[in-house]
């Protein structure tokens, strides 16, 4: 996305969606095309680690992440960002504020695999819809904080970037939410609007019961908790259910074996990429 537009489209998401006026989205340099939201005098920028197929490593998504630092340059924490909003109309504000940054940083890519990818829909754990899916963490706080509607907002901010919603997997940490029936209804509200949703599973009874209960389109699995035999079990297992399973936190040439011998979908770790600014092919 040419410089021009890029700034011709924060200044549409500022018009239409006052709600984020005031955090000042705003390009960084004319070359690079980085969008950087300001909060209270923090800046929020995005970096981005991909997904990748095992058997190849061919990248089939990217997950965003959120950096931040102070108006003298120093390094904030995201995590002492989130706790720093300390009432919900914060929290939400935040969040919104983040995820419109990575979509921004992310979909304005000059790199013609994430914007328009004709082999995307051939990809494991694609959408069919063109082009790699963005994958977004929801702070489990947030769920509390928004009642309802959830992804109501989000799909405003892509209808204005011209992006499918399916091109985002919302990665919800289930393990800090307890109350089921919220949980279902928040997957609901998300699919209603067209992203595709993942969800965190702590161990094999726990990943069997998300998937039986929760239906979600991605089961994330931590790479240190699920052994190679429980890894392959469980794939073999959940293989009817049309659930992809994508193995994170892969650290180590044993994890990515045995992700690639149990079948699994997506991998991703530092063994692999580290999160960068820059989209990883």
């Amino acid at each position: 996305m040419a410089a021009v537009a890029l700034e011709r489209t924060l200044a549409e998401i500022n018009r239409v969606l006052p709600e984020l006026t005031r955090l000042q989205l705003m390009a960084r340099g004319q070359k690079s095309q980085r969008v950087v939201g300001k909060l209270h005098g923090t800046y929020v920028s995005s970096v981005f680690q991909p997904w990748r197929r095992p058997q190849d490593n061919v990248a089939v998504a990217h997950e965003a992440f959120a950096r931040s630092h102070s108006k003298n340059g120093q390094d904030v924490s995201p995590w002492e960002l989130f706790a720093e909003a300390e009432v919900d109309h914060q929290l939400v504000t935040l969040d919104r504020l983040c995820r419109t940054v990575h979509a921004l940083n992310y979909f304005a890519s000059d790199d013609p695999g994430i914007r328009e990818s004709p082999q995307s829909s051939e990809l494991p754990g694609s959408s069919g819809v063109p082009g790699l899916p963005l994958v977004l963490n929801v702070d489990a706080r947030l769920l509390q904080a928004v009642p309802d509607r959830h992804g109501e907002f989000f799909g405003k901010v892509l209808a204005l970037l011209g992006v499918a919603p399916e091109r985002i997997v919302i990665d919800i940490r289930t393990a800090q939410t307890f109350d089921l029936t919220r949980l279902r209804r928040v997957i609901a509200n998300y699919r209603a609007h067209g992203f595709q949703v993942a969800v965190n599973a702590e161990g094999v009874i726990h990943a069997r019961s998300l998937a039986n209960l929760l239906a979600p389109d991605f089961l994330m699995l931590e790479a240190d908790v699920f052994p190679a035999a429980a890894l392959a079990t469980l794939t073999a297992t959940l293989a009817q259910n049309e659930v992809r399973i994508a193995v994170k936190h892969v650290e180590r040439p044993d994890q990515l074996d045995a992700a690639r011998a149990a079948g699994v979908h997506w991998v991703k770790g530092y063994l692999l990429d580290q999160p960068s600014p820059v989209l990883a092919n």
